[in-house]
């Protein structure tokens, strides 16, 4: 029984549903549509649902949690994250400069997969980051039925205010906002002139504390900051809530099996983005939210 989230991308689920259910016969999946309180909750606690997986919030699955507790059900649980991407100085920066973009704007920026925390050792930050500015600004935001298009629009009205509330927030702590959000213009066909659209935003002199690089922004928005040492950037990538997924450029092998080691990430991936992910199953041990 699949239950889908109350905004949904009605073009991709439709496709993605029909597919599904083209692939099974009849009464196998079955498809139920409404808000968390009545069809979610109806869900979790009924004693016959056994198992439950879940995508989204932290607050959420605490109320997933409590219902599902007297049940003893079985929980998979995916949070969201707040990816850091590690660039030491000896990695290839060519295909590190054309997978960070894919990682962090993919979709929008909305997987919770996406780097949106770039940590880059001091000694290449200035390179690093204006090629990585002149990519993301090659990176199309449009119509998702045009092909030539990487990204299409938001979710919704209030996630995109939502995530322009960032940018404003950056900018407030005295933060450089590179390119998209208020700095470059997007261009659109005028039928779609007022759609959710948002060019990818890279952002710099964020503080650590700030809540860019604490929240998940889930949007096309990442922060790109320079680092000097290997336990130095270690503590810095684990110091947030989040445990979901962590990237580490670099030539060295040692050096990227000794940070993957110390990485709270429940997924580390090494020189590259995404890879495997069919890979997922409820067998997998991943850690989502650390506790």
């Amino acid at each position: 029984v699949i239950k889908c989230k109350i905004f949904p991308n009605l073009f991709s689920s439709r496709n993605k549903l029909i597919n599904i259910l083209d692939s099974f016969p009849p009464g196998v999946i079955n498809i139920v549509f409404g808000t968390g309180p009545r069809a979610g909750d109806a869900l979790v606690s009924h004693p016959d649902v056994p198992l439950i997986s879940f995508t989204g919030s932290t607050a959420t699955a605490r109320l997933i949690t409590e219902r599902s507790a007297p049940y003893c059900k079985k929980l998979s649980l995916e949070l969201g994250g707040k990816n850091p991407a590690i660039i030491f100085a000896d990695a290839d920066m060519e295909q590190c400069i054309s997978t960070t973009v894919r990682s962090s704007f993919s979709n929008q920026g909305e997987i919770c997969l996406c780097s949106s925390r770039i940590f880059v050792e001091r000694s290449i930050y200035p390179e690093f980051l204006a090629r990585f500015v002149e990519a993301a600004r090659r990176w199309k935001t449009g119509v998702p039925s045009d092909p030539s298009n990487d990204n299409g629009a938001l979710i919704n009205k209030e996630h995109l205010q939502k995530v322009k509330g960032y940018v404003a927030l950056a900018l407030e702590e005295g933060a450089q906002v590179h390119c998209g959000e208020g700095v470059d213009k997007l261009i659109l066909p005028q039928q779609n002139a007022g759609g959710y659209f948002m060019l990818p935003t890279i952002i710099s002199g964020v503080k650590d504390s700030s809540a860019l690089m604490q929240e998940e922004i889930f949007g096309p928005v990442t922060c790109v900051t320079p680092f000097d040492e290997e336990e130095e950037v270690i503590s810095r990538a684990n110091g947030v809530r989040y445990g979901l997924s962590a990237t580490v450029w670099s030539r060295d092998v040692g050096r990227v099996h000794r940070v993957a080691r110390k990485l709270q990430a429940g997924l580390v991936w090494t020189n590259c983005w995404l890879i495997a992910s069919k890979l997922y199953s409820l067998k997998c041990p991943e850690k989502y939210i650390k506790t």
